[in-house]
């Protein structure tokens, strides 16, 4: 059995949203950021590996973070599907997390909107792109 399938949020003017905000970061936290998709795409019983995935956040009951560690606390926001909730995840939006409060602010917010959005129209995600 393959492990989940991962999606990137796209905009509405067919810009990768998650590949923008991963370009941005150093290359250590998109080495550790790859690593922990990629325990993710691996996971052949389709569960949340506990400790990376935490959720749902309250408030977002179909939103997940990724808990990714070091001097910046990397908390990319997802959620299982939404197409297909048992074999995919997307990747909404790239954030990071100090003393427990998101940046960008509005990230879990950010998140189930764009999240609503591909319930609409599939078309607003791809195949997730690992940045290197």
């Amino acid at each position: 059995m393959a492990g989940w399938q991962i999606y990137d949020y796209v905009d509405g003017e067919g810009t990768n949203q998650f590949e923008t905000w991963s370009n941005g970061l150093e290359r250590k936290y998109r080495a550790m950021l790859n690593r922990k998709l990629k325990a993710l795409e691996d996971e052949t019983e389709h569960g949340l590996i506990p400790g990376l995935v935490v959720g749902p956040i309250r408030g977002y009951p179909h939103i997940y973070k990724l808990q990714i560690g070091g001097k910046v606390k990397l908390r990319p926001l997802l959620c299982k599907g939404p197409i297909d909730p048992n074999n995919e995840l997307t990747l909404l939006i790239g954030a990071t997390e100090r003393d427990w409060k998101f940046d960008p602010k509005n990230a879990p917010e950010t998140a189930e909107k764009r999240r609503q959005e591909i319930i609409r129209d599939s078309r607003r995600r791809c195949n997730h792109v690992k940045v290197l």
